[in-house]
């Protein structure tokens, strides 16, 4: 048995990284997966997770200064946890924004990840930003198997479908988490109508659109905002809110290109082998462009809207044939991944 902590709560990137790191220890290591709630203390969970194999730490960015505490609350007592804590697929959190070489872990979570990397072979990182801020904080035994999200299992080995301009019939924009980025994000959706007037658009939000306990009314407003701002751009665009349940992001499959700021939906059209463009909002979407050699689209800089239209145009002139070195990678990178959930076993 294995107990996988996750913080899938709202945001259906956090459902999409507990859902792949299951389905990979199913294949790979244990089918008995036990889900528990990260965000929350474990005392009540002692006595199943003491009879696991190891507790995975599972999701997205938790390589926080307060890992420990912040993230995982775990117990306060680590002693009472008497099987191995193991690190799978985490990320850096992307702060300080642009300076991973000055992130440090406060001094409790340092003791917490000296206690985890010394009880453990190696644990499992997802990008190559976040495996040189470990080794620079001292903690050498690490592999980058990339994120869980790479690994769509039915997709490892097959290819990239190739495109003309007439086969992009239905397009993925993600909205970004900051509110703020309302002009910048009509000016993408623009030039996606311009170089794709007949296709059917799909605004996606990831984190809701409505204020809960999750969503301040500050952030709606600006979701709101820019919902408006795509339909004045071309009335049919669609708004859907794919929070909380997995299963609304099945639509992605029947799509032909993403395009947008969530992390998360840029990986799983890129697992699919389907074509997609990311835009970072800080290191973590850096880390993960540039782990796997695809152009960097940063928020800062003052040439994206230009560099996205060009590189649109030159995706259209090659069929959209340059995606295939990223299936190439994944399934290079599936070995690493494979490789490191069978050491789990023993």
């Amino acid at each position: 048995m294995i107990v996988l902590l996750s913080g899938q709560i709202k945001n259906i990137g956090d459902f999409l990284i507990t859902d792949r790191a299951k389905k990979l220890f199913e294949a790979y290591v244990d089918k008995d997966i036990i889900i528990l709630d990260r965000t929350k203390k474990l005392d009540d969970h002692l006595e199943i997770i003491n009879k696991s194999r190891f507790v995975v730490l599972c999701g997205g960015p938790a390589y926080a200064e307060d890992i420990y505490k912040g993230i995982y609350p775990l117990v306060d007592d680590l002693e009472k946890i008497k099987v191995p804590i193991v690190p799978f697929g985490l990320g850096w959190c992307g702060r300080p924004s642009g300076r991973p070489n000055d992130f440090k872990f406060n001094d409790e979570s340092k003791v917490f990840l000296k206690k985890v990397h010394s009880e453990i072979k190696r644990s499992s990182c997802r990008d190559n930003i976040t495996q040189s801020i470990l080794h620079n904080n001292g903690f050498n035994n690490v592999e980058m198997t990339g994120c869980p999200v790479w690994y769509d299992l039915p997709s490892i080995g097959k290819r990239f479908k190739t495109y003309q301009k007439e086969d992009i019939k239905n397009i993925v924009f993600t909205t970004a988490a900051d509110p703020k980025l309302i002009k910048q994000t009509l000016a993408i959706i623009k030039l996606v109508v311009k170089h794709f007037p007949d296709a059917n658009i799909t605004m996606s939000y990831h984190r809701g659109i409505f204020p809960d306990k999750y969503t301040t009314i500050r952030a709606t407003t600006g979701y709101l905002i820019k919902a408006l701002g795509a339909k004045l751009v071309k009335r049919s665009i669609k708004i859907k809110d794919v929070s909380y349940d997995l299963n609304k992001l099945k639509f992605y499959d029947s799509c032909d290109f993403h395009i947008g700021y969530r992390v998360h939906a840029h990986l799983y059209f890129l697992s699919k082998r389907l074509p997609s463009m990311l835009i970072n909002e800080d290191g973590r979407g850096k880390g993960m462009v540039q782990t796997m050699n695809l152009p960097c689209y940063n928020i800062e800089d003052k040439s994206l809207i230009k560099n996205i239209d060009q590189d649109i145009h030159r995706h259209v002139d090659d069929s959209f044939k340059s995606f295939e070195n990223v299936a190439n990678y994944i399934d290079n990178q599936f070995d690493v991944m494979k490789e490191y959930l069978n050491s789990l076993k023993n």
